[in-house]
């Protein structure tokens, strides 16, 4: 267990979750925001979002989905019970107007929340991903893993643009390494 909540550099310390192991403050490439980086910030690719029910909310400018909430951008995936999405524009007509492209601005993710893209997995209570400033938060119980990896905390804060992570505890954040090591010849 590590006591505070900025990691200390060793070689063991980089193999947890590619690269989020740093310092934090830090900036690093790949690793956990990996997991993130499907969300708004490649505007080429469609975000598909299902759900159980949708409720629309045009003059506010977002929309409620409930229910088995399912979010896939290319290959990174969104689980959730509720999912606010904000979004820009005048509502319904700009959509239709734009023939059906509306530019999200935010979400907002409530209940047990699971992201997860490739080999990497983030899960916590609540969470929130702004793609105007390309900031991303999941706080209540965080686990993070990665393979055989795991780190807990209480709330990682990513930001999309530097790669720069942080894993917070409510007094501890913990780690757990797999050994890469190969047993010695003979042995």
């Amino acid at each position: 267990m590590i006591r505070t909540s900025r990691f200390a550099s060793s070689a063991a310390a980089v193999l947890l979750l590619g690269l989020l192991a740093v310092p934090a403050g830090a900036a690093t490439s790949g690793g956990m925001s990996d997991a993130f980086k499907g969300f708004g910030s490649n505007g080429k690719e469609p975000i598909q979002i299902e759900a159980d029910s949708l409720e629309v909310l045009d003059k506010d400018r977002n929309a409620v989905f409930t229910g088995n909430v399912h979010v896939l951008q290319k290959d990174t995936v969104l689980k959730t019970q509720r999912l606010r999405v904000f979004y820009a524009g005048n509502g319904a007509a700009d959509l239709a107007q734009a023939g059906g492209s509306q530019s999200i601005r935010r979400f907002e993710a409530e209940g047990k929340v699971l992201i997860s893209q490739k080999d990497q997995t983030v899960t916590g209570e609540k969470g929130w991903f702004d793609m105007t400033t390309q900031t991303a938060q999941i706080t209540g119980n965080v686990v993070l893993t990665q393979g055989k990896n795991v780190a807990r905390g209480d709330r990682l804060s990513i930001d999309l643009k530097s790669g720069q992570y942080k894993l917070d505890g409510a007094g501890r954040v913990q780690l757990i390494l797999e050994s890469q090591q190969k047993p010695a010849a003979g042995n």
